[in-house]
């Protein structure tokens, strides 16, 4: 048995909680990415562009299979790294301020047609999300990637954010202080 960590303490839940959510969020089909402009990186004010995308999970990292046709793509093949937000809905929220997410920093790596994983990533995503990536997946304009987590922030309440790291999402620390 797992002894009690400092984040179990100060936050008052326990891990086993703190990873029922977690893994609630990772059973998400889509998740939210944020690009920054790579025509304008370093720029003062410069907005990035978002995109939703179905996703799937592997050990090492989360993969996407998405259009360069939008600009957020086209952003991270020149940029390599986003940030990721998977968030409960509404509709299971019991308070909207409070809301159960898992915001994170990707680096983007793309997996080549030709990589010997492209054709199992296929097949994963059509057992995922059905049979519209048979449809899709010789379209050239898109595009595979593994988006391997760095760091970001899992929020379960008021006062029950905790840091997480890597593509495990190893739960670091409770956030108690700004």
């Amino acid at each position: 048995m797992k002894e009690t960590a400092k984040f179990e303490s100060s936050s008052g839940l326990s891990r086993q909680k703190i990873e029922t959510a977690l893994q609630a969020l990772l059973a998400l089909r889509t998740l939210v990415l944020a690009v920054g402009n790579a025509q304008n990186a370093g720029e003062v004010g410069t907005v990035p562009e978002i995109g939703v995308s179905p996703f799937i999970r592997r050990n090492d990292g989360l993969y996407i299979y998405t259009s360069r046709l939008s600009q957020h793509v086209r952003d991270l093949i020149e940029l390599g790294e986003a940030g990721c937000l998977l968030c409960l809905d509404e509709a299971d929220s019991q308070n909207i301020w409070a809301r159960c997410r898992l915001k994170f920093t990707v680096k983007a790596v793309e997996v080549s047609r030709y990589d010997p994983i492209f054709d199992d990533l296929c097949t994963e995503f059509t057992t995922a999300h059905g049979p519209t990536m048979g449809l899709i997946r010789n379209f050239t304009d898109f595009h595979m990637f593994r988006l391997v987590p760095v760091d970001g922030v899992l929020v379960l309440g008021f006062a029950k954010a905790f840091r997480v790291s890597g593509p495990a999402f190893d739960i670091v620390a409770h956030l108690s202080e700004a």
